[in-house]
């Protein structure tokens, strides 16, 4: 076990690229799910969502947390550390964010500009719930005080630990005392913590040290934590119901991560890694392209949930992707 886990950065770009299409095929259960499936796909759905749900999205979180604190540890400049961070998200989501928000919000729903404006540099997300690219949102926040909490973490374990009982704590304190900023930014928050183990474990594997007993407790709170949301599910009562939230799934991906990368480590440096590395190494593109094409197709009347529909969004993610990723590429090595 702490071989697999002290490898994961050697499979790094793999498990980006199994993270992205995770999270593509979601987003078409997502759509289905509202779609009156038959039974079979609705069998299908319920499955993958068990299974494994949106749990690309924590993947990549815990992934760039570990990332950055590699990131921060050999060039300690924090001017350099935000130019790379901003160089790399921000032409990415000006192309992507911008074309498809002028769609969505100038050319489709005739919304204006000020909407345009709100929507476009996200704070609509934080004012009113808008969560189509609230994934760039949230990361945006995270470079921002990434330098406060690499500092703290780096310190002492016992402040990741603090942070993710902030988390905890912050999270249910909205849920209970401010329900409508609670259910505005939910599908952030939560995932905070996942990127805060991320950064822990990339201090401890960075040290040398074994993260073993401390994946084994986040692997257990994941499956515990999944069989009370469960359970809630059918007792809503349960707990008070804190685990029909999203605090209810938020470990399991430590779990999905672990048996990924076991996988990914046994296999030879073929066909199958080769594919996940292409995804992932131009993930971001392909996230962005997605959701706003997703979202533009959805608007226009042409369901995702339609297979046809799906095969057309994702096929034209994959090339727009692509292209501008090795356009932005050679832009940056110039």
């Amino acid at each position: 076990m702490n071989k697999v886990i002290s490898r994961i950065p050697d499979v790094r770009n793999e498990l980006f690229g199994f993270s992205i299409i995770s999270i593509m095929i979601f987003h078409f259960c997502e759509d289905t799910e509202k779609a009156n499936p038959s039974a079979v796909l609705s069998a299908l759905v319920w499955g993958y969502n068990l299974l494994l749900g949106s749990v690309g999205v924590e993947i990549f979180l815990f992934l760039s947390g570990m990332g950055l604190f590699y990131s921060l540890s050999r060039d300690a400049r924090i001017t350099r550390f935000y130019r790379k961070r901003l160089t790399r998200i921000l032409p990415t989501y000006l192309l992507f964010g911008g074309a498809g928000w002028l769609a969505l919000d100038i050319l489709i729903r005739n919304a204006g500009w000020a909407r345009f404006g709100l929507d476009f540099s996200m704070l609509s997300f934080w004012t009113d719930g808008v969560r189509l690219v609230w994934y760039i949102a949230l990361i945006l926040a995270l470079y921002l005080v990434f330098p406060l909490l690499y500092r703290l973490i780096n310190t002492s374990d016992a402040f990741a630990l603090v942070l993710i009982a902030a988390v905890f704590a912050g999270c249910l304190t909205l849920y209970f005392c401010a329900p409508a900023v609670y259910d505005n930014i939910e599908i952030a928050l939560w995932r905070v913590a996942v990127f805060l183990v991320g950064i822990w474990y990339g201090k401890r594997r960075n040290q040398g040290k074994s993260f073993v007993k401390e994946w084994l407790v986040f692997a257990v709170l994941g499956a515990v934590f999944m069989l009370l949301n469960l359970l809630t599910n059918h007792y809503p009562s349960l707990l008070g119901g804190v685990f029909s939230l999203r605090l209810g799934l938020l470990f399991y991906p430590m779990i999905v991560i672990f048996v990924a990368a076991a996988v990914l480590l046994r296999l030879k440096d073929g066909k199958i890694r080769r594919v996940l590395r292409f995804f992932g190494a131009m993930s971001l593109e392909l996230y962005l392209s997605h959701v706003m094409l997703r979202a533009v197709m959805n608007s226009l009347g042409l369901s995702t949930a339609f297979l046809p529909y799906y095969l057309l969004c994702l096929t034209a993610s994959i090339l727009l992707s692509l292209a501008v990723h090795r356009l932005l590429s050679m832009r940056r090595s110039k």
